[in-house]
């Protein structure tokens, strides 16, 4: 397998533009996809912190084939020789491809061009520049904030199961949260909707809410601990000032901490 990736410097195909999702809108004026060059970065640098199987598709092939991210610097990302090894045969001749998967619950695709062998890894590993655009569909339309994962409580309880989770909330805006629980009693899936929702905010505000789940991930092998991500649905007006003066609170923490 060595040798036949070795053999990459030979033809330069370009990947099919087709392989985009929504290849016929602007990129640019589209908010589907994330094309300034230092969000890249940083999308790209969040599947190290949190490494998922990623999902490779090639030009003339029906077949899908599997790799891992290894390493993202702000010019080069790194990745495992595809497997089944059968696909490196094909990334050979073409030098490109297109990458799929997850990050927070939402699909990320980008495609990869320039396909080389990174001589200095070992063990031997696969190179390309960063892409120039990445498809990663946000439906929120206000920032998440990160929290302290045990500092906002939350319970909620399944409209169609009955089944009651509590946990801690990771992150939250003016639109949604995402939250970690035990998922012994039983697992919640994308589509759900929560009632009787509340959270209790660090300054003893509580609010009230439905929430409708948009992402919802497996939890890692070993572990109870699930996290789930939604929206919003009939949260009063009184509690919408609550959160509003919170997160403003939490902006201007950040803001702080950027400037030191």
């Amino acid at each position: 397998m060595l040798n036949v990736i070795r053999k990459f410097f030979a033809k330069k195909d370009l990947v099919d533009e087709s392989l985009t999702p929504n290849n016929t809108d602007n990129p640019r004026e589209n908010p589907s996809f994330v094309t300034n060059p230092d969000k890249i970065f940083h999308l790209l640098q969040q599947l190290i912190i949190e490494p998922p199987r990623c999902t490779i598709t090639l030009n003339n092939s029906d077949s899908l084939f599997l790799t891992d991210i290894l390493e993202v610097d702000p010019d080069f990302i790194s990745f495992s020789p595809l497997t089944p090894s059968s696909g490196n045969q094909l990334l050979a001749s073409q030098r490109a491809l297109k990458l799929s998967t997850v990050l927070g619950g939402i699909p990320l695709t980008f495609n990869l061009q320039n396909i080389c062998v990174d001589k200095s890894a070992d063990p031997i590993c696969l190179k390309a520049a960063l892409p120039e655009k990445i498809y990663y569909p946000q439906r929120r339309l206000t920032k998440r904030m990160p929290t302290n994962s045990t500092t906002i409580e939350f319970k909620g309880t399944s409209r169609d199961t009955g089944v009651s989770i509590q946990g801690y909330v990771t992150d939250i805006s003016r639109g949604g949260l995402s939250v970690i629980y035990n998922s012994t009693r039983g697992n919640i899936i994308r589509s759900d909707r929560l009632s009787y929702c509340s959270v209790v905010l660090p300054d003893n505000q509580t609010i009230a809410f439905e929430l409708t789940v948009s992402s919802s991930k497996k939890p890692l092998l070993g572990s109870n601990k699930r996290h789930l991500g939604g929206q919003f649905e009939n949260i009063y007006p009184q509690d919408e000032k609550k959160l509003d003066r919170y997160l403003s609170t939490l902006e201007r923490q950040q803001l702080r901490k950027r400037r030191d």
